[in-house]
């Protein structure tokens, strides 16, 4: 949720739900955890709309995290062949996608 905000500032609790297919409380819930933890802010938006927007320590957050991801995948290709990293993220692709599928 957190690379969403800084992705796009100014995103809803409500897009946000619709786009991961959970419920407004859940990521109203996340929204307040990440809030108390200093990551993101609230601004009144357009009409009523509360606004969510990362604060610095939001975007540092979410760069680490995008950093740690990429050197786990990067560990990971450096001990499959490449063929067996390809099969992986395929099967982890198609699971995803299988659990999306169920949900809906």
């Amino acid at each position: 949720m957190l690379d969403a905000v800084v992705a796009e500032p100014g995103v809803t609790v409500t897009e946000i739900a619709g786009r991961l297919g959970k419920s407004q409380q859940a990521i109203s819930q996340v929204a307040n955890r990440l809030e108390n933890l200093g990551y993101l802010e609230r601004r009144v938006g357009s009409g009523r709309a509360v606004a969510l927007h990362a604060t610095q320590a939001g975007r540092d957050a979410s760069a680490e995290g995008v950093a740690r991801e990429l050197a786990a995948e990067q560990r990971v290709r450096e001990l499959l062949r490449p063929q067996q990293f390809d099969t992986l993220m395929t099967l982890l692709a198609a699971t995803r996608d299988t659990l999306r599928n169920e949900r809906s």
